[in-house]
């Protein structure tokens, strides 16, 4: 028997979509994520930029932080250029006090203002402050007291200037008070006293120290006196008596006489007789304190040892 053909069915075709003026869909490809030249150089001068604003702010901190630690947080100390051996803790906390404390923030604005402070005290002059890695370093010149003054329950101090001291104690420093003088009130500290007296009892006395320095230096005769008395200067109280007395501590008078550099005017020994009698009495006896140990009552220096010296005009 014949096989009857069966016909094999045809596949149909897999339906489409169809749409009027559009294109098949096409599969999309990947973006790049690389970026061109000119973004790259973009991001990089961002960058640096940014950097540079990071490290210029730094440093405007860094200075802001030095210039507070500076004003504020660095402090030093009150030091004393040369400060002469005498000048002791007392006068120390007093140009401290002055000055506006013991330890002070180091700058410039400080050493103004301890300059202005310590140009008001009567001890130091030719002021000069500056401030260093650790100090208020102060350089100026000393007044050293050689007189001691009293008026109405208060002391004071006079130097070689005849300039005016406030009192303080000070034991490494021979200071001769000076009596009779005529000026009835004591000027201010700082301030120079008037009077020829007093200029005679420093001029005296800067002598004395002198010839210390030069003859005995190990035992100032200066040591030995206690005062110097200026009241019958000129003669204005008794014409008879020594215009200027010296007295021991023991109360010995030293009669020296005439202001010096005036002495031949009233006949006397000569300044230099004067100064080399009683030094060679102060070597023979060792002392001045000649009521202590009985040797004399007075030293006498008036009476000249050599020619009469001529009285000159006045």
């Amino acid at each position: 028997m014949a096989r009857k053909r069966t016909k094999r069915k045809k596949k149909k075709p897999a339906r489409q979509w169809f749409s009027f003026g559009a294109k098949p869909p096409v599969k999309k490809k990947a973006r790049t994520t690389k970026a061109g030249p000119g973004r790259r150089i973009f991001f990089t001068v961002f960058g640096l930029l940014c950097i540079l604003a990071v490290v210029a702010a730094g440093f405007v901190f860094l200075d802001r932080y030095v210039q507070r630690i500076t004003t504020i947080g660095i402090v030093g100390p009150l030091e004393l250029v040369d400060r002469p051996g005498w000048f002791n803790n007392e006068l120390i906390q007093k140009l401290q006090e002055a000055a506006g404390g013991s330890e002070f923030a180091l700058n410039e604005t400080v050493a103004r203002a301890v300059a202005e402070n310590l140009e008001l005290v009567a001890w130091l002059y030719d002021v000069k402050v500056q401030t260093t890695s650790g100090s208020v370093r102060v350089s100026a010149k000393y007044r050293r007291p050689v007189g001691l003054i009293r008026r109405s329950g208060k002391s004071y101090y006079i130097d070689h200037d005849a300039v005016v001291l406030d009192y303080l104690p000070i034991e490494d420093l021979t200071i001769v008070e000076i009596k009779g003088f005529s000026a009835g009130t004591i000027p201010p500290t700082g301030e120079q006293m008037a009077g020829d007296d007093i200029a005679a009892a420093i001029k005296l006395l800067a002598v004395l120290e002198r010839m210390d320095e030069i003859s005995t230096p190990q035992a100032p005769l200066l040591g030995e006196i206690a005062s110097i008395d200026v009241s019958n200067l000129n003669g204005r109280r008794n014409r008879h008596k020594a215009h200027i007395v010296l007295y021991a501590k023991d109360g010995t008078q030293v009669n020296w006489g005439a202001a010096y550099g005036r002495s031949a005017r009233y006949v006397e020994a000569s300044d230099k007789e004067k100064v080399a009698m009683l030094y060679e009495f102060y070597t023979q006896h060792g002392t001045i304190q000649c009521l202590a140990n009985g040797f004399v009552k007075y030293i006498e220096l008036r009476t000249p040892q050599e020619a009469v010296p001529r009285p000159t005009a006045p």
